[in-house]
Parts: C-alpha cells; structure tokens; sequence
C-alpha cells in the first residue's frame, strides 16, 4: 500500500508552503514542486493557488485532502493489523502530550516501553489539548493524553487520574493550621479564605490551570488583591516555597515536582471537582497490542 501521493498533498496543505513541507517529507523542494505540479495536470485542475505567500487547497484541493486523510488513516489501522499479524511488533505510535507532563511522565515510561517493544517509535507531539485532538482527528495522532476532550461522540475515552487543584504554600504561613483532612482525599483541603490577604501566583487566563482556578475563587467567594502572574507550575510553587505568595498547581505535577525548599499543598474551592486526565483515540481505529500496552503502561504510571 502506497499512499505517497496523498501524504504529499496532506503535508503540503497542511504548511502551505513548499519549502516546509519538503522538509517534513525529506525531500527537495524542486522535487515536491514538480510533483504537485505533475499530479495538477494529471488530474487537469489545480489543487493549490497562491494567496499572498501561502500556498491554500482551492476547493478540489480541499477535497483531496479530506479523501487523502481518510486513505492515511485507512493505511495506518492496516499497518497496525498486519504488524499484529505478523507480530514482529515493527512499527509506530504518536502521541500528543501536555509540554508539561512530558518532563516527568516521557523518560520512565519510554524506558520501560522499548524493553519489550525495541523497534516502535515512539513520537510526541508536545502541545495543548485543542490541538492535539485536531492532529488526533486528522489522523496525524493515534492517541492523546489530555484533560479536555471535545469531540466525545468522535473519540474513546479511557479516564486514568482524577487530577485535583491544590494550593502550594509555605509551612511558614499560618493559614496552614486551619486545613481540614477529607475522607478518601489525598490531600488536606483549605478554604481559601484563610490566605485571601496574601499575593497570588496564578498562571495565565488562557491556560487550564487558571480557569480551575478561578472556579475555586468563585467558591470561596474570594477575590484576590494582589496578584502575580506566571506561566510555569513549577516556578510559580517554588516561588511559594520562598514565600512569595501562594500558587496553583495539579496534583499530577505536585506528585513529580521537587523543590529546594518544603512546601505544603492542599485542595482548594469545590472539594467535588476533579478533572479527569484520559486518554484518547479515534472511533473504530485498530488498536495495536503495542498500543495497549503504552496506555496500560501509562495507567500503570498513575496508580
């Protein structure tokens, strides 16, 4: 089975520009050029056109592309099958993880993975959840560690960790003694309240973390009057360690992280809300047997 033609157009679409996409295929430029130039008059109609410097699908073009996506992803699944048929376990998985996770959650796991699995590879696309699960749609993914989904009726989901929002703060701060053990909860939880006098690090109002943040805010009903914004979890803990302020993080970063300084962490806002960590893949897409072991490593890596 060989789809050449259609990953070239596919990858070409996707970078309109020529100079890019002979980069991602490792071929030349004046070879990609002289191919979708061959394949238009072949076909007889144009399937790019030029606006401004970018090279844009016209409408035959964009249907082309949504059939050669189809056709990439009907070569993958079948990749897949025939490699468990054969089982000599040669083949590929690409996986689109949070940047952040990937710092902890990539080394042991790979590690593990390639003792069994010596001739997959392994690929990560390091990216936010909306577009990792576009790439994941497209058929440019296989599977998505995410917390979000959005095309629930499009995916599978397997739930993994039920992450929670935790306060990081000093043991030096005196809100400390006013914590309140939970039954069946990992960690303490503090009513916000306690330090709505001191600053607080927050991360940006486009990342996730902020908006579990400001729901916790709400809760308590609390509105902060000095704040202090970061983008990095763990910069934004460690200057609480140093009693900067008090910071925001997950539980699935707090449980990996290592700080010079102590600090204490606790659940904050609604002691209900959780946010489901999952794992995620295309409907009806074959699953390898070295897939499912990658999630049920990553299962694994969570308990």
């Amino acid at each position: 089975m060989d789809l050449r033609e259609q990953e070239y157009v596919t990858v070409l679409a996707k970078h309109g520009n020529i100079t890019k996409a002979a980069e991602e295929l490792y071929v030349s430029q004046p070879t990609l050029s002289i191919f979708i130039k061959r394949l238009e008059e072949r076909m007889g109609i144009k399937l790019f056109q030029y606006i401004g410097k970018k090279m844009i699908p016209t409408p035959a073009g964009e249907l082309y592309v949504k059939k050669a996506k189809e056709l990439l992803i009907i070569q993958d699944q079948f990749f897949g099958e025939l490699t468990d048929l054969v089982a000599g376990y040669t083949g590929r998985i690409r996986i689109g993880i949070h940047l952040r996770r990937s710092s902890f959650f990539i080394p042991k796991l790979l590690v593990e993975f390639e003792k069994k699995y010596p001739n997959i590879e392994v690929i990560f696309i390091e990216t936010k959840s909306e577009i990792m699960e576009a790439k994941l749609l497209d058929g440019e993914l296989d599977i998505i560690f995410t917390n979000k989904v959005a095309a629930i009726d499009k995916l599978n989901i397997i739930s993994v960790y039920k992450d929670k929002l935790l306060l990081a703060i000093s043991p030096n701060n005196p809100a400390c003694q006013y914590s309140v053990k939970l039954k069946d909860h990992e960690y303490p939880w503090l009513d916000l309240n306690y330090v709505k006098n001191n600053r607080f690090i927050m991360q940006n109002p486009i990342q996730a973390t902020r908006a579990f943040t400001n729901k916790a805010l709400a809760y308590s009903k609390v509105n902060p009057e000095k704040v202090f914004i970061i983008q990095n979890m763990e910069a934004a803990s460690q200057l609480a360690a140093e009693e900067y302020g008090v910071a925001f993080t997950m539980a699935s970063y707090a449980r990996f992280f290592s700080y010079p300084k102590p600090l204490n962490f606790f659940e904050v806002g609604s002691p209900d809300f959780f946010v489901d960590i999952c794992i995620a893949y295309r409907k009806n897409f074959y699953l390898t047997a070295y897939a499912k072991d990658f999630i049920s490593l990553i299962k694994k890596f969570f308990l």
